[in-house]
């Protein structure tokens, strides 16, 4: 193995996945996560496109690797030679390649030096305080960049990582159940999902929280609602709003809170130590305190670029044209400068669209949403209304009594009407993707079929039961459901479901549900032969 070879781990989360994550680095490798559970093809264009040496397996191997040298991590440790190698790691050394999904379809992989990733793991230490006596739960999958951190950063200190299953996250009563009964003591989260655990929390005073005194959240905008509902029901706790990017080594600013910010909308924090921040207008010009422009980052956090990727790193990369010798990383996202010297996230750039004619910036509508006293998570998509055209749909989680047009009041008078959205539906949870975020598809899927006008009413008792499973779980009228209606369609996502299934009460299980999504599929299970 060469200095800076890439090396692919495609372990499941686990004690050999940690090993060789630590072999990989020390030996001068590059670290390539590659979850077992991907598609073969995927895999293999992953493979391909980072130019892969070696890859390192569980016991069941990995699909799509080809002929390429595989070998299981446990053979490995078993043959393995305890002393560390004599191999000297320099800073601007590659340290690891995550790949992320493209606009054209194709994943592109941000490649990062030792000193970025090293001074994101000395920001987690310095901001959330680590010591040798903190336990770190690692709860994000393999191929997302958070589960860096949340691995590396308590080893360094000696404190120890939990690592928490898929399937225990999955089930908020098992995930915290785990997390306090592992005695943790920091987590990170997406806002989404500190919702759903905050409503549990809620529905349940007399838990506790162990020993935990720090909670993290990243990857969506956090709504000042929701925070306002964490400081009251984890009173001393300190919650810390992260913001970045997989190209800027993770995250690349931190707002430390221990109450509810003062802003309308939640700050996303001051940059790290040797990271500067940029708002930027046309022609990269710098904007003054304020004004809305790209977010853009310089300094040790900018990676190299994209790996063997040089058209789509030219468009994002780039000399810092105030910094001379640094680069520069456009985000794609736009945000403003506060007075108190924190970033304030408005949402994506790429998401002006338009709308009979009138470009809108879906990020500022959902901002607007979100600045709502009320609202604690929101997300605005575009769907095509038969007749009609195309219009804009939002989604809220508040408060089951506020009204819809007092949301719908409070958008009008901060957004020109047209960017008002003409439907508004206020849901028990966002749908999530695979790695946390907001699944926009669902949410599009969801509108379209709220703007059905035909529904085919259940017709068995057990139809009727799974009926009122789903309006609980999907937070809609139970007479808006139909015996024809897909659970994912509606708009279901993991945490819907797993609501679902258990307020069913066990009569079917998650499996049932993603064989037999359709609502008369799923009653026809079970009503059949007991299992």
């Amino acid at each position: 193995l060469a200095a800076q070879d890439v090396v692919a781990v495609g372990t499941g989360r686990d004690p050999e996945w940690v090993a060789a994550i630590v072999g990989v680095l020390r030996a001068g490798g590059v670290y390539l996560p590659v979850a077992p559970e991907h598609p073969a093809e995927r895999v293999a264009t992953v493979l391909e496109r980072s130019g892969c040496r070696l890859v390192l397996t569980g016991p069941g191997g990995l699909a799509g690797t080809g002929d390429r040298w595989s070998r299981p991590v446990r053979d490995l440790l078993a043959q393995g030679d305890p002393t560390p190698p004599a191999v000297a790691i320099r800073p601007e050394q590659a340290a690891y390649v995550y790949f992320t999904s493209g606009s054209t379809g194709t994943p592109k992989g941000a490649l990062c030096e030792h000193r970025g990733v090293a001074n994101h793991l000395a920001a987690k230490i310095e901001d959330l305080g680590l010591t040798s006596d903190d336990v770190v739960v690692q709860s994000a999958e393999q191929s997302f960049d958070i589960s860096f951190w949340q691995l590396a950063a308590p080893l360094l200190v000696g404190a120890r990582t939990l690592l928490v299953s898929t399937q225990d996250v999955l089930d908020v009563r098992r995930f915290l159940a785990t997390v306090l009964g592992g005695g943790a003591t920091v987590l990170q989260v997406v806002p989404s999902y500190l919702d759903v655990l905050l409503r549990h929390l809620e529905r349940h005073p007399e838990l506790g929280l162990g020993r935990l005194r720090a909670v993290g959240v990243t990857g969506e905008a956090a709504g000042k609602p929701l925070v306002a509902r964490f400081f009251a029901r984890c009173p001393g706790l300190v919650l810390l709003n992260a913001y970045g990017a997989t190209e800027v080594c993770d995250v690349a600013t931190h707002e430390v809170m221990t109450a509810p910010p003062a802003e309308a909308l939640v700050p996303v924090g001051r940059p790290f130590r040797n990271v500067t921040a940029y708002v930027l207008g046309p022609g990269d010009t710098l904007l003054p305190l304020g004004a809305p422009g790209q977010i853009a980052f310089s300094g040790v956090c900018v990676g190299r670029g994209y790996v063997n990727d040089p058209e789509r790193t030219a468009e994002a990369f780039g000399p810092d044209p105030f910094r001379p010798g640094e680069r520069l990383y456009r985000t794609g996202d736009f945000g403003r400068w506060l007075p108190t010297g924190s970033l304030e996230y408005h949402g994506r750039r790429d998401e002006q669209v338009k709308v009979n004619g009138i470009r809108i910036e879906l990020g500022e509508v959902t901002a607007r949403l979100l600045g709502h006293p009320a609202v604690a998570t929101a997300a605005v998509v575009v769907t095509p209304l038969p007749g009609v055209g195309r219009i804009l749909v939002g989604f809220y989680t508040a408060p089951s009594g506020v009204d819809a047009e007092d949301v719908r009041a409070h958008l009008a008078a901060g957004l020109p009407a047209n960017a008002v959205p003409r439907r508004l539906h206020r849901i028990e949870a966002l749908p999530l993707t695979v790695n946390g975020k907001v699944d926009k598809r669902a949410l599009v899927a969801r509108a379209l079929v709220a703007g059905a006008s035909t529904v085919e009413a259940p017709v068995t008792a057990t139809e009727r039961r799974v009926a009122e499973a789903w309006a609980q779980a999907l937070d809609r009228p139970v007479d808006a459901i139909g015996r024809a209606d897909d659970f994912f369609a509606l708009g279901g996502g993991s945490l819907s479901a797993l609501r679902m299934v258990a307020g069913l009460g066990g009569l079917v299980t998650l499996a049932d549900l993603l064989r037999a999504p359709v609502l008369s599929e799923l009653a026809a299970v079970a009503d059949g032969p007991a299992r």
